[in-house]
């Protein structure tokens, strides 16, 4: 007896199965679509998935709708993202059209690229989960743009999971293209932002909106990393303590608003002053039956006016300290040298601008851009404004400055020649830290402004 084969209609046997769809596609794509174009899509992904070709006129009849509403389906998909159409010749030389089901995971987290190689062939799998990838040839140099890319796309797709992992629930796109926007448009780094959802979450707000105002103001302070988050914090934390101590001390029973948190910020900001000065002031407001923070205020003003506020001898942390034991200086005469400092620098800035201009006159060129740059990324409505065009003017921005550095150093000068110089890095010539301690270089300008003040008297 000769051999039976046995074989099953394919069509029917894949009925009997099942069809994989994304949690991502069901999330967001599927509420907002026309209900034709689902069926288009399911149907087409159960046959993708079954290695099967059905034409626009056989799901024409399946799912009782026209081909040219089939076609708009398709061209509503690809234009989503969700599927890449391509035109190709079939063996018969025929038109043929080629619809990828892409993998919205990869979309989402970032998947990463494959080493240059010429250009593949599309193979659909007979396998349940497949997901068919969109090949794109690249030349060596894309391929290291995109390595570079992936350190970013690696990070955002950690700051997505832990999103994920601390809201309780699948991060929506709109929540990824937010957290994009805070990486890639306005520079906070990967860390701080991570440090701001765990900041967040401590205080039970979980809009992601929330925590990217919290990112953003941490780095437009000049937080870099997690620990200068911390110092900043930490900043904070002990200047709220100082509001704290001062309505204590006044005997107020009720919170601190804005307008007395920026007269209290005047006093240690400002007006340079110490905690130990400002509970000493409020204790002369005590006695009063109205005490309140203007009359301390006062008080403050009137001591700042007096001289010989700063003892030579003291030690840095209590105060500005001279070498010379026998130099008194103010600290009204200290902050007005730290002022002259900065002052002195800023002009010497401008000189070496214009020296750089008179010799590289397209560098003015260049500062004339940079500066239209910044105003609009200031003007840009991050809401209103689309990705593409956050991200080409940061992409001018770096541009801009990469040309800076490279007109210097074709030029002779050194690359930080146009950056502002300070003579103490670490207070930027302020006599304050970002911790709020007064710096270490004070008693080195308390002597040099004593000197400057006594040739000042001299000459007027």
């Amino acid at each position: 007896m000769g051999k039976i084969k046995l074989s099953l209609d394919k069509r029917r046997d894949i009925f009997l199965h099942r069809t994989k769809v994304e949690n991502l596609f069901i999330s967001e794509f599927l509420p907002d679509a026309p209900g034709e174009y689902v069926k288009v899509y399911l149907f087409g992904l159960m046959y993708a998935q079954y290695d099967m070709e059905p034409n626009r006129q056989e799901l024409s009849k399946l799912l009782g709708i026209s081909e040219e509403e089939i076609e708009e389906a398709w061209i509503y998909w690809d234009s989503k993202g969700v599927v890449k159409m391509t035109r190709g010749r079939g063996e018969n030389g025929e038109e043929e059209r080629q619809i990828s089901f892409l993998n919205q995971i990869d979309s989402l987290y970032g998947k990463m690229p494959e080493p240059p190689a010429a250009a593949e062939t599309f193979t659909p799998s007979t396998e349940d989960d497949v997901e068919v990838p969109l090949h794109i040839s690249m030349d060596s140099t894309d391929f290291d743009e995109a390595m570079n890319e992936r350190i970013v796309d690696r990070k955002l797709r950690d700051l997505y999971q832990k999103y994920q992992a601390t809201t309780g629930r699948t991060i929506s796109r709109q929540e990824t293209s937010k957290i994009e926007d805070a990486i890639k448009v306005y520079g906070v780094e990967p860390d701080i932002f991570d440090f701001a959802i765990d900041y967040c979450a401590d205080l039970e707000k979980y809009s992601v909106d929330y925590i990217f105002k919290v990112a953003l103001r941490w780095t437009e302070e000049g937080c870099r990393t997690v620990e200068d988050a911390k110092r900043l914090l930490d900043r904070h934390s002990r200047r709220n303590a100082w509001y704290g101590q001062v309505f204590k001390a006044l005997g107020f029973n009720r919170l601190h608003t804005p307008a007395d948190r920026e007269i209290m910020d005047r006093w240690f900001d400002e007006m340079k002053c110490s905690i130990g000065e400002v509970l000493d002031a409020c204790a002369a407001a005590a006695g009063l039956r109205d005490p309140n923070l203007r009359y301390v205020n006062k008080v403050l003003e009137n001591r700042r006016a007096e001289k010989g506020g700063i003892n030579v001898n003291a030690a840095a942390d209590k105060g500005a300290a001279p070498a010379d034991s026998s130099s008194p200086v103010s600290r009204k005469v200290l902050e007005d040298y730290y002022k002259y400092i900065r002052e002195t620098e800023e002009t010497a800035q401008k000189a070496r601008a214009e020296e750089v201009f008179a010799k590289v006159p397209q560098m003015k060129d260049v500062f004339e851009a940079e500066g239209n740059v910044r105003k609009k990324l200031l003007s840009i409505d991050p809401v209103s404004a689309s990705l593409d065009e956050r991200q080409k003017l940061r992409a001018e921005r770096i541009a801009i400055e990469e040309k800076k550095k490279q007109l210097l150093a074709e030029n002779g000068f050194p690359a930080g020649y146009l950056n502002r110089q300070y003579r103490c890095e670490k207070c930027r010539d302020t006599g304050y830290t970002d911790g709020g301690m007064v710096c270490s270089c004070c008693k080195e300008r308390a002597a040099e402004a004593y000197e400057w003040h006594t040739s000042n008297r001299e000459k007027a």
